[in-house]
């Protein structure tokens, strides 16, 4: 695999050659281990560096080439025998499925509760709304860039409208969630808008007429596109 200079620093005045790690309070013994993200420019690689930026956690950024087949590597297949990113490494332990990534940074990384409320309800309107994400929202963004990357003449026209219709029946259900004025998915901004945003924002960016129908979703997808940590996290792994 290969390693870019992608170790993320608290923001400081002075410039350095090399930056600074940042020193995260830990309540893990291993207090003086870097994160090791082993990731690249896609929807699930994104979710977990905008949340390491989010929590100011020391990281180092380690870019795998998915065309090179870097995935499926032994040394990487070592980590992950499911060959995807993200994987993150944590001293020993070793994580992989972008969701469990993100709890277990909110429990264990996020001691300021940024990314993951202290609040019972809202926690768990929280985690509700991530599992809505990887159960609903990305499988089937996926299933329809698979199938728009194609030529049109290779394109499956049926798939291509069972999966649009659903995408439109999805962001919905993301408008109803919005809709009693709340700034993110589950109040406080939490690993629901993260998990959410780098699937949906290639979709905003299109000017898809399922997502500008929906004022309330635009205004929320520009609201988190604002937030630094999120600009810098979508840097990453490029």
């Amino acid at each position: 695999m290969v390693r870019f200079d992608m170790i993320h620093p608290r923001r400081t005045d002075q410039r350095h050659s090399c930056h600074p790690v940042h020193p995260a309070i830990r309540t893990d013994p291993q207090e003086d281990s870097m994160l090791k993200l082993h990731t690249a420019a896609t929807p699930n690689g994104r979710k977990i560096s905008i949340a390491l930026e989010e929590i100011d956690a020391p990281y180092e950024a380690i870019r795998v080439d998915l065309e090179a087949g870097e995935q499926r590597s032994e040394a990487f297949l070592a980590r992950n025998p499911n060959h995807k990113i993200p994987v993150l490494e944590d001293g020993d332990r070793v994580i992989w499925e972008s969701g469990a990534i993100l709890l277990y940074l909110g429990e264990k990384w996020d001691p300021e509760h940024r990314i993951l409320s202290a609040d019972e309800d809202r926690r768990w309107e929280a985690i509700q709304y991530a599992f809505f994400q990887t159960g609903g929202v990305g499988p089937n963004l996926g299933r329809l860039a698979e199938q728009l990357r194609r030529p049109e003449a290779e394109r499956n026209q049926e798939m291509v409208a069972i999966f649009s219709a659903e995408i439109d029946r999805l962001l919905g259900v993301l408008d109803r969630i919005l809709a009693d004025g709340r700034e993110y998915m589950a109040i406080d901004y939490s690993i629901a808008d993260i998990m959410h945003y780098p699937w949906l924002q290639p979709v905003l960016a299109l000017g898809a007429p399922q997502m500008t129908s929906r004022p309330r979703v635009v205004e929320w997808m520009e609201r988190i596109a604002q937030r630094p940590a999120v600009q810098r996290g979508f840097a990453v792994g490029g």
